[in-house]
């Protein structure tokens, strides 16, 4: 099994007779991982907010800083799910650049690259494998499994909560392979409050710290059990703590609003779905169905886990453990799908993709590797190609979905650049008709672009509503025709 503890890689490192083999790999295979990361996601650097990311960024706007901040902190604003850490990046973006979603973009973006690099590490850490470390980097960085996690800017608490969960991991392998005391105690330091950063991003994750404890029992050097068992527990128990004391908060405070959507009906068939996009990245069904594809898309992804926690490198067995924790907390959602979910998951499927790459070429004759070396590097690149192509293809939904705020927004601030306060502004035939939208997300909108007590909706033509608003004589109607929003009413009521 392919390992690396501490005196394996200093064996690994210099090779036979004490020469020392090159390093050099690494600065072509990391920068390869990063650098095709960057390249693809900096492809949502400009995308505007979409959809509730306005219901924050009013929070914002309508309140005082420390009244934004403490309702952070005691998770009573108005959608608790927002979490501290993600709702601290959108009040420093705020200030920043207002209503401008560049700043968090590049804190999202340079997150994620963060996370594949520290992905990197952990893997080449695990099996001295610098080759396998940018195929599981790529895995991560590339995916489309997880389409839309990079793209909306409140998905900023999934990529938080997955820089700091591989920082976690970083920081719990090193602790497991420390030589000294003083060594081990500072990185299990770090990893706790590493922990507590990854929950204050994403409470869900409180479900991960058993990933945490089997690696702590797979890398400790310690050849007994009993005592490798012994420490793995102690080191483990104050991540456990954590966790145990978050989720203990959360009930009794009932403010996790997830608990409003939260059900067992469609447990098993949500699992089939998150675990069958995992591998098979493409479609995204309802709770009610599984296709085919992810059905066996899951089998599979299973059966790949047994197999490589069984006989493979020890960081499958965390990479198996991580997958199927970091999807349980969203099987659990009755009423919706949502490939973002599935960024958290993520880095466990990156361990497993190159554990399985090792295990391929370490089960090879050595007589056959260099041959089936350019084999495998194809195979690779047609992988990775086809995962730009769906993250690409898959994006474009976001793509359009931004352009079409941003074109309202637009709209409505040319025809209207300032709005009294406690108005009501109506648009007839606009891009943001439905339901959905009239309740919190045009509202935020509203106050984000015109200030507090200012309302907003965007009424079908013909309907009701729109017929009460064409009568209404306010300066603050307005109605598309030919594609361009017009003044329905002038300043004096007429038309």
């Amino acid at each position: 099994m392919a390992v690396a503890a501490p005196d394996e890689r200093a064996q690994l490192s210099t090779g036979a007779g004490g020469v020392r083999l090159p390093f050099s790999w690494h600065w072509f295979f990391l920068p390869l991982a990063i650098g095709a990361t960057l390249a693809l996601q900096l492809t949502t650097i400009r995308y505007y907010f979409y959809f509730d990311d306005y219901v924050p960024f009013a929070e914002i706007a309508t309140q005082s800083r420390w009244d934004y901040v403490g309702h952070l902190l005691t998770s009573t604003d108005l959608t608790p799910n927002w979490r501290p850490l993600p709702g601290l990046l959108y009040l420093g973006s705020y200030e920043i650049a207002g209503m401008d979603p560049l700043p968090v973009r590049i804190v999202m973006i340079a997150m994620h690259a963060g996370t594949a690099a520290l992905l990197y590490y952990v893997i080449w850490r695990t099996t001295a494998r610098a080759w396998a470390a940018c195929v599981g980097a790529l895995v991560f960085g590339l995916n489309p499994a997880y389409i839309g996690a990079l793209s909306q800017v409140t998905t900023a608490t999934q990529v938080m909560a997955g820089f700091f969960l591989v920082a976690t991991l970083v920081a719990v392998i090193e602790c497991a392979l420390a030589k000294d005391r003083r060594g081990s105690n500072a990185w299990l330091s770090a990893s706790i409050l590493l922990y507590v950063l990854t929950i204050g991003s994403h409470e869900g994750m409180a479900i991960m710290f058993p990933a945490f404890g089997l690696a702590y029992l797979s890398f400790d050097p310690e050849p007994d059990v009993a005592q490798r068992l012994r420490r793995a527990v102690l080191r483990t128990a104050p991540l456990a703590l954590v966790a145990f004391a978050t989720a203990i908060s959360f009930e009794v405070c009932g403010c996790n609003e997830g608990s409003e959507v939260w059900g067992t009906d469609y447990v098993w068939r949500q699992t089939l779905i998150y675990l069958g996009r995992l591998l098979y990245p493409v479609g995204l069904e309802l709770p009610t169905d599984v296709n085919a594809p992810h059905a066996i898309g899951a089998v599979m992804l299973v059966g790949i886990m047994a197999a490589t926690s069984a006989s493979g490198p020890k960081i499958a067995r965390v990479g198996s453990l991580w997958a199927l924790l970091a999807v349980a907390p969203h099987v659990f959602i009755e009423y919706f799908t949502a490939s973002r979910y599935l960024y958290l998951p993520a880095p466990g499927l990156a361990l497993l993709f190159a554990s399985v790459a090792i295990m391929t070429v370490d089960r090879l004759p050595r007589a056959d590797r260099r041959v089936l070396a350019l084999a495998g590097a194809l195979s690779f690149a047609a992988l990775f190609g086809w995962y730009t192509y769906q993250t690409l293809r898959q994006n474009e939904h976001f793509a359009d979905a931004t352009g079409d705020w941003r074109a309202y927004h637009d709209d409505v601030t040319g025809l209207w650049p300032e709005v009294p306060p406690e108005t009501h502004v109506f648009t007839i035939g606009g891009p943001f008709q439905k339901y959905e939208y009239q309740i919190h997300i045009l509202p935020a909108f509203a106050e984000t672009t015109w200030g507090k007590g200012v309302t907003l909706q965007d009424y079908e033509p013909g309907s009701l509503p729109a017929q009460l608003a064409l009568v209404s004589g306010s300066p603050y109607v307005g109605e598309y025709r030919d594609g361009a929003l017009v003044q329905v009413f002038g300043a004096d009521g007429r038309r």
